[in-house]
């Protein structure tokens, strides 16, 4: 079965006239948690236009794959005709999510700001139609806060509730700081929420104690509990349990080549493979139980339908994941490398595999020794192992799974 191309037609099709039961299945299988589920159940069935908030703090200039998990599920209502709005943080960026981190994140200037943004919505637009979404700055409403109005916010948090977060606990039983800014992040997202008055808002589990803290400000303001629709943390490519993060070298980029995409994919453990589909994909229960089995039954073949999915989902047809797939094959099943495959590199007098590797930087000194150690720089042609101190000749070597280089 071809579930690249079911899910894919799926991802580019009409929505409006799915049953909303077909369409509650979907979303369930999205989430990783939820708050306010009920709630969320009768305005579903009353068939109110929701105020749907999304919001992305631009603290980088590029983004990674981890960063469209939710964007999909903003995606499924959108596709149901609910009011979506996008909420650059261009203000709450200055002071950075704390979520999840062990050491204050370092604040970004106006100017590096401004520059990230000119990237960022037309990253977004791979993935969501830019037209049909409201994009807010939060700057709009949160530069004409009062100090008389922020303290009245603040007196609606229980700074001692605050302060149990597992992320600043850690950080002082570890003698790291806390900064005040950071304590008032959520507080600063309730205002987004205070001024959107929003039904439901998304975003990664990681987000739960700063949408339970909106929630507290938008019910002491008087207004309705926003739902907080929750997806889960994509893990990164080596499988290690850690979240994907260009920090962490583990992380496929948004703006990445289709075919380099495509490898990445094609690099995660079998164990990530139905994960990695629940991020990107729309499924119901009973595709969701298909998939399962066909995973277990040819998981190489799974992984190269997923990888072919994505990229075709952000190119937005399905010949462009059928062309990455028939390179990736050209590569690596069958074994065929060409010359416009490999980087160059010149060797000179005495390099061993690792000096002339080194010197052509193609990635940190530490993790082309761990390459070394874990057997994974090999002779193209004969299969054996390229050791550390290996005297190198001329011809072609794999370094991982995608490096190719050739030795001249």
């Amino acid at each position: 079965m071809r579930f690249d191309k079911l899910f894919l037609e799926r991802a580019l099709g009409d929505w409006q006239d799915m049953p909303n039961a077909e369409w509650l299945e979907i979303v369930q299988n999205k989430l990783e948690s939820s708050l306010g589920w009920e709630r969320f159940i009768e305005l579903c069935n009353s068939n109110k236009k929701m105020i749907i908030k999304f919001g992305i703090d631009p603290t980088a200039s590029n983004i990674h794959i981890g960063h469209v998990v939710p964007m999909m599920l903003v995606n499924a209502f959108l596709k149901k005709g609910h009011k979506i709005f996008v909420i650059i943080g261009d203000f709450t960026a200055k002071i950075g999510d704390p979520s999840g981190r062990s050491s204050e994140r370092k604040a970004l200037t106006s100017k590096q700001i401004e520059e990230n943004m000119k990237t960022y919505t037309d990253q977004i637009g791979m993935f969501v139609d830019l037209d049909k979404i409201n994009i807010k700055f939060n700057s709009e409403w949160i530069d004409k806060t009062t100090p008389y109005g922020l303290f009245e916010t603040f007196q609606m948090i229980n700074i001692s509730q605050a302060m149990q977060r597992d992320d600043f606990r850690k950080r002082m039983e570890n003698g790291s700081s806390v900064s005040l800014a950071e304590v008032c992040y959520s507080v600063l997202m309730g205002l987004d929420s205070v001024a959107l008055n929003c039904d439901v808002e998304i975003g990664g589990i990681d987000q739960l104690l700063n949408f339970q803290q909106c929630r507290d400000i938008m019910r002491g303001n008087g207004l309705d509990e926003e739902i907080a629709l929750m997806t889960p943390i994509l893990e990164g490519t080596s499988g290690d349990g850690r979240k994907m993060s260009k920090s962490y070298g583990n992380a496929i980029a948004v703006l990445e080549d289709p075919d380099e995409k495509f490898g990445k994919f094609m690099s995660i453990k079998d164990e990530q493979i139905m994960p990695y589909f629940r991020c990107f994909a729309f499924m119901n229960d009973h595709e969701k139980a298909q998939l399962e089995d066909f995973i277990k039954e040819n998981p190489f073949e799974a992984k190269k339908q997923l990888a072919s999915f994505f990229v075709s989902l952000q190119a937005k047809d399905i010949t462009q994941g059928e062309k990455s797939r028939a390179e990736f094959e050209r590569k690596f099943s069958k074994k065929t490398i060409n010359a416009e495959d490999c980087i160059e590199i010149q060797l000179e007098d005495g390099d061993t595999c690792y000096t002339a590797l080194s010197r052509a930087k193609l990635m940190s000194n530490s993790e082309l020794r761990r390459m070394f150690i874990g057997k994974a720089v090999r002779n193209i042609e004969d299969g054996q192992i390229c050791e550390k101190d290996t005297l190198a000749a001329p011809g072609k070597i794999r370094v991982g799974k995608r490096i190719f280089v050739n030795f001249v």
